[in-house]
C-alpha cells in the first residue's frame, strides 16, 4: 500500500470554475480574485486580504510593507522552513534568532519574552508549525509588528478565532501539499490595516497606485494622476518599489471553491490526526507533543519526535519508505546549518539545541482529508512494527 505525505481533493466545482475562466476573456488578477481576497478575509475574520502567487511571496510582501529601515532586527525562529527567514535576509534586516520549544514544537516563546527584553525587536515573524498553534497571547500587548506565517495552518482556529486575525499581518500558502490549494499554488496576506493593505496591492503589482484600477469605464487614458507635474496614466504611475506577486484569475477561482470545503477538509484532518494519536500517541519511543486540544487545529501533518538519539531517524524514515509510507523531515531542521545562513553574521547554529533535536529527530507522515481507513490503519502498523524491532529482547 502506498501512502502519500500529502494529495489534492479536488471536486467537479473547482474544475467547472476553471473551465469558465478560460471560457472568458481575462485571465490574469480580476474579478476572480478580488472575490477571493473578500472571501479569505471573512473567513479568517480581517478587513483585508491580498491574493498572491504563493506562501513565501505573501512572507516577503508582509515583510515589505511595513517599511523597516536597513539592519533593524526581526525576531524569528532558528527553525522551520526558510521562506519564514529570507524575507528578512532579502530586505537587509537583521534576524534575531529564538529556538522552538520541544513541548510544542513551535517557536519558545518563554525566549522571545527575553529578547523582547535584551534586544531592540523591531518586528517578530514566526509560523504556526504543522497547523498547531502557537500561544499568541504574550504578543497582543506588543506596540511592535507581528507576522503570523499561517502557511501551515490555513483552518486552524482558537477560541473561534481564525490564525492569521491575532498578529498585524497574516500569511497562507496554497500550495498543493497543504490544507487547501489555488490549482496547485497561491498565497495570502490579511492585515486590519488599512495603509499596509494599499501598500501591500501597490507592492504585489509592480508598484502601481494601489487603487489603479479603482476608475470605471475601462478606459486606458484616465489622465487621474500627478506624476512630478505631468498628467498621467493612472495605471502605469507607481507609488512603491514593487514586485510581480499576481495570481491568475483561474488559479484563484479554484481556490475560491476549495475555501468552500476547508472547514470540512479541516475536520477530516483533525479525525485522521486523533485516530493515528489514539493507536500511537503512547507509545514511549517518542516524545508526546503538547497540544491545545480546545483549539480546531486543521493538522498538516502528523509527527514523530524519537526520545532517545540512540534510535535512528533515518533508519525510522527508510522504514517507513520501505513500506509505501511517505515522510517529511522537520522541513529544514535548525535553519542555521544550512549553508547560506551559517556564515558568522547569522550562524549561532550551536546555540539551539532544540532545533537540533529536531533536525535529527524528527519526522513527519500525512495526516490529510481524504485518507481511507485502509491507509491510517497501515501507517500505525508499519510504526508499530518499526518500535518493536527497535526494543530490547
Amino acid at each position: 500500500m502506498k501512502v502519500d505525505f500529502a494529495r489534492c481533493v479536488v471536486g467537479k466545482k473547482e474544475i467547472r470554475a476553471v473551465n469558465k475562466v478560460l471560457k472568458g476573456t481575462w485571465l490574469s488578477s480580476g474579478p476572480q480574485t478580488e472575490a477571493f481576497e473578500k472571501e479569505f478575509a471573512a473567513y479568517v475574520g480581517t478587513k483585508y486580504a491580498i491574493c498572491v502567487n504563493s506562501g513565501s511571496s505573501a512572507n516577503l510582501l508582509a515583510l515589505s510593507s511595513l517599511n523597516l529601515p536597513k539592519g533593524s532586527k526581526v525576531l524569528t525562529a532558528a527553525a522551520g522552513f526558510p521562506a519564514t527567514l529570507a524575507p528578512i535576509l532579502h530586505l537587509g534586516l537583521e534576524p534575531v534568532f529564538v529556538d522552538y520549544d520541544l513541548n510544542t514544537h513551535n517557536i519558545d516563546v518563554d525566549q522571545v519574552k527575553s529578547m523582547l527584553i535584551t534586544h531592540k525587536i523591531s518586528a517578530i515573524i514566526f509560523a504556526h508549525t504543522l497547523g498547531n498553534p502557537v500561544d499568541t497571547s504574550i504578543f497582543q500587548d506588543l506596540d511592535i509588528p507581528i507576522i503570523e506565517d499561517c502557511c501551515e495552518a490555513v483552518g486552524t482556529k482558537v477560541k473561534g478565532k481564525s490564525v492569521g486575525s491575532f498578529g498585524t499581518l497574516g500569511t497562507f500558502s496554497f500550495y498543493p501539499a497543504h490544507q487547501m490549494t489555488a490549482l496547485g499554488g497561491g498565497g495570502m496576506v490579511t492585515t486590519n490595516n488599512e495603509l499596509l493593505m494599499k501598500r501591500m496591492k501597490s507592492m504585489r503589482d509592480w508598484g502601481k497606485m494601489w487603487d489603479w484600477d479603482s476608475d470605471k469605464g475601462g478606459l486606458v487614458t484616465h489622465y487621474t494622476s500627478d506624476v512630478n507635474g505631468m498628467k498621467y496614466y493612472k495605471g502605469y504611475t507607481y507609488e512603491t518599489v514593487g514586485y510581480n506577486f499576481k495570481l491568475p484569475e483561474a488559479n484563484c477561482a479554484f481556490g475560491r471553491e476549495q475555501l468552500k470545503k476547508l472547514d470540512s477538509f479541516t475536520k477530516e484532518r483533525q479525525d485522521n490526526f486523533i485516530y493515528l494519536y489514539k493507536h500511537l500517541g503512547s507509545l514511549s519511543m517518542f516524545l508526546e507533543l503538547s497540544i491545545d486540544w480546545d483549539a480546531s487545529i486543521s493538522w498538516f501533518g502528523y509527527p514523530f519526535t524519537i526520545k532517545d538519539s540512540f534510535y535512528s531517524r533515518n533508519n525510522f524514515g527508510d522504514f517507513l519508505e520501505r513500506n509505501g509510507i511517505r515522510h517529511r523531515p522537520f522541513f529544514g531542521g535548525n535553519i542555521l546549518r544550512h549553508k547560506p545562513f551559517s556564515s558568522t553574521q547569522y550562524g549561532y547554529a550551536d546555540h539551539f539545541p532544540v532545533a537540533d533535536k529536531l533536525m535529527r529527530d524528527t519526522l513527519f507522515v500525512g495526516c490529510w482529508n481524504g485518507m481511507t481507513q485502509d491507509m491510517l490503519d497501515h501507517i500505525i502498523k508499519v510504526v508499530k512494527k518499526w518500535v518493536t524491532l527497535q526494543l530490547p529482547v
